[in-house]
């Protein structure tokens, strides 16, 4: 069995506002929203900006798809509508909406497009304005850079060449020491200025250290979780990020997660299912209470699905088969 890595959601920090149980009203939202992402990707610009005026009707929370809305504003050419868009999305989240534009492939056809261009004054400006460190944010880059590098290969190695193969542990050696360096670094930033969240690197960045302390060792996370706790209670960093880390923890501490985080794979049958979870019949409140989605819908990326009696019974199973294997 093995835990599987954390990627790129937690760098791009996308969360959005839902209830437990959608309501008509949101499910209404999610059906324009999702036919303006197609346009989009359809090049049909036109329609994109009337379904996402549609859905914005509704509520206007997602940078995410404000930033594809703005794309389609500038290639429909319709710069006053641009402008307007690209202002909620920056306001919303500035640093969240410059993430979303380096790396969401959508946004690949404007490279080098007045639209970038746009994009790089107004993150400077807001960056600016906000009295960030923008040179620590600039380190940010190349540590999150790091932190991903190989982690990113893992998958696509792993399903050609096999997990336990050779060029998996070259992968994982070499992301061994960026990770070791890119601790040595956070924890240097943490104790000589405290954590690096919102107020110090924007938005965008504000969970950047803690993703660096989610992939280091056991006693590093132990030392500096209730400092990024007390980041998360002070709004500097999401606490639907350190919720992660919290799990991580307990899990490594030989305790149940506490929020659902953290999957496992049957080495035997291949299939996916949750860490032994604390409250598995509660778990879906709990989450909320950080602002995580109810957990079918994490689920859903391994494409199983959750039950709590399911969950219960896997787990009492690999339990008592690694209690076996211990006895032998």
């Amino acid at each position: 069995m093995k835990i599987l890595p954390i990627l790129t959601v937690v760098i791009f920090s996308i969360h959005f506002s839902y209830s437990q149980e959608l309501s008509a009203e949101d499910e209404a939202y999610q059906t324009l929203v999702v036919a303006g992402e197609n346009s989009l990707k359809n090049m049909d610009y036109d329609s994109c900006m009337v379904y996402y005026k549609e859905a914005f009707k509704i509520r206007q929370t997602s940078y995410l798809s404000t930033m594809r809305n703005a794309a389609c504003a500038y290639s429909a050419e319709d710069q006053k509508y641009l402008d307007e868009q690209l202002k909620i999305a920056f306001d919303l989240s500035w640093g969240g909406s410059k993430n979303i534009y380096d790396n969401y492939p959508e946004f690949e056809y404007l490279a080098g497009s007045e639209f970038e261009k746009t994009i790089e004054e107004m993150y400077l400006k807001y960056a600016g304005e906000a009295g960030v460190d923008l040179v620590m944010m600039e380190e940010f880059d190349q540590i999150i850079y790091e932190d991903q590098r190989y982690r990113l290969e893992m998958n696509e190695v792993e399903e050609k060449y096999g997990y336990e193969s050779p060029q998996m542990d070259s992968l994982w050696a070499l992301q061994n020491h960026a990770d070791s360096l890119n601790t040595m670094r956070i924890t240097e930033i943490i104790d000589e200025k405290g954590y690096p969240g919102k107020s110090m690197v924007g938005d965008g960045h504000a969970s950047t250290a803690f993703l660096v302390i989610q992939h280091a060792e056991l006693a590093v996370q132990e030392k500096y979780l209730p400092i990024i706790s007390k980041a998360a209670d002070d709004g500097e960093v999401r606490w639907s990020s350190v919720a992660l880390l919290v799990d991580r923890v307990n899990m490594r501490q030989g305790k149940p997660q506490i929020y659902g985080s953290q999957v496992r794979k049957d080495p035997e049958t291949n299939e996916f299912y949750f860490s032994r979870i604390a409250e598995p019949y509660k778990v879906d409140s709990i989450r909320a209470t950080v602002g995580m989605r109810p957990l079918q819908s994490y689920a859903d990326n391994w494409e199983f699905t959750w039950d709590p009696e399911r969950h219960i019974k896997i787990n009492n199973a690999m339990d008592a088969k690694k209690n076996e294997e211990e006895d032998k």
